[in-house]
């Protein structure tokens, strides 16, 4: 049942709502509109647009968007329909006279079967439309809105339409973009003046150059090994001045002078390192550039090289669990974040030495260069946190405090590189990067003293269910006693600055402030007894400032005139013991984080049995034992949400897995173990096992993309393995460190000698066969050196040249012919003993003839 009145009165007031949202909208986007030309015309006054086809393109973009984005205006306002009840009340609200007539006429519209309720409808209906008739509605809706957008879009085309005729700027990109074609094209014509003689801007430049031409890259050697150095300096000025500076570990640097150069603008040196002279042992970082200066003081620097003491392969892989064992995995992490360090820390002595010509490009490097030390101060807070949750009960307590160190480095590195503090940012890289080497060097010392505490477990099976469980329990206890703590100590904190405000004021009693401070230090002391766990890392802060309450309530007690200072004191001694707790509890809190990823990895590894317990080793565990993991990685998940979403572990990690453990993907993985443990047969649980394994993999796979970058590149990378070519440089660079040994008459003990001989070999069949496969000839040259090096006596000198120039001979050669070749075949580096003697005698006298003309 409707009625004529009804849908007049409700159809007038639909099309006056749809015509002032239209004409609001439309004002809205053009007022945007406006605004965005009126930056764009900005742009062009400043110099950022100078080109027509850009300036085109964009117009031409905006008024496509703009198009766009009105079409869909009038086809939502057209296809969209207001709710009648709304429409009746906003007219009920205008006109008071119809007293809830029309909304009642609605209601009874739904009854059209009650007789009763018709009658009554049509006589409501006569009374709505005789009040109308005396006098109509007023309109529904104000405009109010829609005028002041209406003004706002007046406001912008005027300022636009005054701009564009004040300053012109679409005249001055044609004028900008004219004068550059013009620029292009001079060129090409002939100049009207002669050259002068001399090019007086040229000379008046001055240049130089200093490179490190060999080895010209980052290194890896040994302790015992002997490195060759060139060094190349050239100016349009006279050199004075060359030098090499070396540091070890981030320590300060030093100068190792070079001789006069023989050639005023043209030098090359050729020292040599020799590893055991300068002391270094396993995983020393040694960075060394090159610099020179002019006689008009000018200096030019190389690029800064790294060379890292390494040990031997074969030490290494000796670690317990070999390449696949958590003490590897640390070392190749940490490894990973050394190799980072090194490149920030050369980009940023290149960017000191060869800056940027605009101070915009200076400010993006640095910028670039802030965020990578950010990162890798995340990192290391990452890989304190997963070394500490994997290796516990294991004595790394130095290799992470040393962790620590750096990442409070690296962050202070951070922040001065975004100051532009650039000698004191580089004073901070080093130290991190000295931080990361003894973080390296003592856990490799570790491992190597304690093996038992670092073997891998023999056999994989899933913990017992009850040690899963507790360690759930304990997880949740103590993120709960930490934020009670926390909470504690900062009340604390507040108190004791009303105190000292007080104190400070002169308007308290003195004895009742030392009162308060005595009950606010006992109150302190009680709570550190009733929580011990809470202080446990930060005990020295917590002693100093019970220790400093305690003096100020004596001095404020007495009356002392110094009961200002030693409340003050106290204050800053509980608010250090406030952030140290704080930033205790985010390490511990991170660490449990990764204990909750290596929970949830076994977890995963439990279902995966029972989903497929045929191809997975160690058999299907019990039903008893799959409700229980369903049930333990229930709550393994919800911790890991609190972790991702609440301070103070929310900022280290990722949106990855935010995302991966909220809305209906927490919802999902919940029912799917929510399934499996109510999965009757083996058969249904198998199913509902995969099902729950490929859930939770998602989230173990959504954690490692949440970690920062380069714990991802570290994952990703074996840092402590030489790939292809690298292993077969290092190996014929060990070659040479032999040859230079004995030539210079350096002796080494037998154990160095046949360890540094076994690495080169090793090296050598490494990437031959990833780079040639088994080709006879450089698996025949190899076999000459195995035999070579098995003898007692040290290898002849000459025959180990032989045998380096061979392996280089054969390298070219090889990968001459293995190369896909597009144009005409060159002959390159060929080999002249393996040419035809009476050939190679003509090119000899060919050669000769071209000498002597």
């Amino acid at each position: 049942m409707t009625f004529t009145i009804v849908e007049t009165s409700l159809n007038r007031a639909e099309f006056r709502w749809k015509w002032l949202k239209f004409l609001k909208h439309s004002f809205v986007l053009g007022t945007l509109v406006c605004l965005l030309v009126c930056f764009f015309g900005l742009a062009i006054l400043l110099n950022w647009v100078t080109t027509k086809g850009l300036a085109v393109a964009f117009l031409a973009l905006l008024g496509a968007v703009a198009f766009v984005a009105w079409a869909v205006i009038v086809i939502s306002i057209l296809a969209g329909a207001p709710d009648r009840k709304w429409l009746a009340a906003a007219i009920e609200r205008v006109d008071r006279r119809l007293r809830d007539r029309l909304n009642t006429l609605l209601f009874l519209e739904r009854r059209t079967a009650d007789r009763h309720s018709h009658s009554f409808a049509v006589h409501i209906a006569r009374q709505l439309q005789s009040v109308l008739a005396a006098k109509a509605s007023p309109a529904a809706f104000a405009p109010t809105q829609t005028m002041q957008w209406f003004l706002a879009f007046i406001i912008m085309l005027s300022i636009t339409l005054a701009m564009f005729h004040l300053s012109s700027p679409w005249a001055r990109l044609l004028e900008a973009d004219t004068r550059g074609t013009a620029e292009t094209m001079a060129p090409e014509k002939p100049p009207d003046l002669a050259l002068p003689p001399t090019n007086n801007i040229e000379q008046q430049q001055s240049w130089g150059e200093v490179r490190v031409t060999d080895p010209g890259a980052d290194l890896r050697v040994t302790k015992v090994d002997v490195v060759p150095l060139q060094i190349e300096a050239a100016a349009n000025q006279a050199l004075t001045n060359v030098a090499w500076f070396s540091t070890i570990n981030g320590a300060g640097e030093v100068q190792h002078q070079l001789p006069p150069p023989t050639e005023p603008r043209y030098a090359v040196y050729q020292p040599t390192i020799y590893m055991d002279e300068l002391r270094l042992s396993d995983w020393d970082v040694m960075t060394y550039y090159a610099k020179a200066h002019t006689e008009k003081s000018n200096s030019y620097a190389s690029e800064m090289y790294f060379l890292e003491v390494r040990p031997f392969r074969e030490d290494i892989l000796k670690m317990p669990g070999g390449e696949n064992g958590k003490a590897y995995e640390a070392l190749n992490e940490m490894s990973t974040l050394i190799g980072r360090q090194q490149h920030v820390i050369r980009q940023t002595h290149q960017h000191i030495q060869a800056p940027q010509p605009q101070a915009k490009l200076q400010e993006q490097d640095r910028r670039k260069l802030s965020q990578a030390e950010s990162d890798l101060s995340d990192s290391a807070q990452h890989l304190y946190a997963k070394m500490a949750a994997e290796m516990e009960n294991t004595p790394i307590g130095d290799a992470l405090d040393n962790l620590a160190k750096a990442e409070k480095s690296l962050d202070g590195a951070s922040k001065l590189l975004d100051a532009n503090v650039m000698p004191e940012a580089q004073g901070r890289e080093r130290t991190a990067l000295a931080e990361l080497v003894a973080a390296r060097k003592v856990f490799q010392k570790a491992v190597s003293e304690n093996p038992k505490a670092f073997e891998e477990p023999k056999d994989e099976q899933t913990p017992p269910v009850a040690d899963s469980a507790k360690k759930l329990n304990e997880m949740a206890e103590f993120r709960n006693e930490a934020k009670a703590a926390q909470e504690f100590v900062q009340k604390s904190v507040d108190q004791q600055s009303r105190l000292e405000r007080q104190a400070a004021s002169g308007r308290g009693d003195s004895a009742r402030l030392g009162e308060q401070e005595r009950q606010l230090e006992q109150s302190l002391e009680e709570f550190q007894q009733q929580h011990p766990h809470a202080f446990k890392e930060a005990q020295a802060e917590s002693k100093q400032a019970q220790q400093s309450m305690n003096k100020a309530a004596d001095a404020l007690e007495k009356r002392t005139g110094g009961s200002r200072a030693a409340t003050h004191q106290a204050t800053q001694d509980l608010t250090r013991l406030s952030d140290a707790m704080r930033d205790r509890s985010a390490e511990e809190q991170l660490a449990q984080a990764y204990r909750l990823k290596q929970m949830l990895d076994k977890q995963i590894q439990t279902l995966g049995k029972c989903a497929n317990p045929v191809a997975e080793p160690g058999g299907s565990p019990s039903a008893a034992d799959v409700q229980q993991v369903a049930s333990d990685a229930k709550e393994t998940v919800n911790q890991l949400k609190r972790a991702a979403e609440q301070e103070p572990t929310r900022d280290a990690f990722g949106q990855p897995l935010r995302d991966a453990l909220s809305g209906t993907n927490k919802v999902d993985t919940d029912a799917k173990l929510t399934q499996l443990q109510q999965a009757e047969d083996a058969a249904a649980r198998q199913q509902r096992a995969g099902e729950a394994k490929e859930s939770l993999g998602k989230i173990s796979k959504a954690f490692e993309a949440s970690q920062p970058q380069a714990m991802q590149a570290a994952r990703g990378n074996d840092a402590l393995k030489p790939g292809q070519q690298e292993s077969f440089n290092l190996g014929l660079a060990e070659l040479d460190s032999l040859i230079k040994q004995q030539e210079s008459n350096r002796k080494l003990s037998p154990g160095d000698r046949a360890a540094q001989e076994r690495e080169a070999l090793s090296n050598l069949r490494t990437g031959m066969r990833d780079l040639y496969g088994n080709e006879e000839r450089g698996m025949q040259i190899l076999a000459q050196l195995d035999e070579q090096f098995k003898k007692d006596a040290p290898v002849d000198v000459e025959l180990l040249k032989k045998l380096v120039n061979e392996l280089e001979h054969f390298s070219v050669e090889t990968a001459d012919r293995l190369a896909t070749r597009e144009d005409k075949p060159q002959v390159t580096n060929i080999d002249p003993s393996r040419l035809p003697p009476a050939y190679r005698g003509r090119i000899q006298k060919y050669f000769q003839r071209l000498s002597e003309k």
